[in-house]
């Protein structure tokens, strides 16, 4: 690889996800960046009793960690899934499940856009966790909630955050944002990037400014849209 080739050479890219992305790690160093990982949230499975999934007609999953979660209990269903995130559907199929339904684009507020026009009015499980906002229960339809697992925020990793400059913040969830501000992180002498709207959103409602967000919500795609400069608007 040429030096015209190492487009992030000189950059600092700090993922805080609660899963390391080896993947998007991968392909940000092979352009040149330095990588951190500073998880500021993690999470905890529940050891909870299951709901009778025969009697639902979708079970629905917005995260890996919830899909995750539910492969663990390595349970036969009979039902339609329908999964947020090309990331969240690869968890399930790895795992033998068959995903009928990925909305266009990856998040909860345009699933429910999407969703009933394939569905109609149906009974759903949407198995999630703790922090997970009320967007998939407001669909015109009987939506039951299974919640499997905790999210915690890491103050400590969020206090050792807020001492690094000149570095470009990944932030993948509102959470992740919400543990930074609680550690006293600022907006200045950092860049921003953010996968998602609703993480956008919430960074740009604690005061800071987006710098990069991909259109396609990914770790990978947010590391080319770093690496092509090009400032979200």
């Amino acid at each position: 690889m040429s030096d015209k080739d190492l487009l992030l050479q000189g950059e600092t890219i700090v993922f805080t996800g609660s899963r390391e992305p080896v993947e998007a790690v991968r392909h940000a160093q092979a352009l040149g960046a330095e990588t951190l990982y500073v998880p500021l949230v993690t999470t905890s499975i529940r050891q909870l009793d299951k709901p009778d999934l025969d009697g639902y007609d979708w079970l629905i999953f917005t995260s890996r960690t919830s899909a995750q979660a539910f492969c663990q209990l390595d349970e036969k269903v009979t039902a339609k899934i329908a999964a947020v995130g090309d990331q969240t559907a690869a968890v399930l199929q790895q795992h033998g499940y068959t995903v009928d339904f990925i909305p266009r684009v990856f998040s909860a507020d345009h699933f429910i856009q999407e969703f009933p026009v394939v569905s109609g009015k149906v009974k759903c499980l949407f198995i999630k966790g703790n922090l997970a906002k009320n967007t998939i229960a407001s669909m015109h339809m009987q939506v039951d909630e299974w919640t499997v697992y905790d999210t915690v925020l890491d103050l400590k990793n969020a206090e050792k955050l807020v001492q690094l400059k000149d570095v470009i913040i990944l932030f993948a969830s509102p959470s992740a944002v919400s543990a930074y501000r609680q550690a006293g992180g600022g907006w200045s002498n950092i860049r921003t990037a953010a996968i998602g709207h609703v993480t956008q959103g919430a960074i740009e409602a604690n005061g800071g400014k987006v710098d990069f967000t991909p259109k396609k919500y990914t770790y990978m795609e947010v590391i080319n849209e770093i690496a092509k400069g090009s400032f979200s608007k």
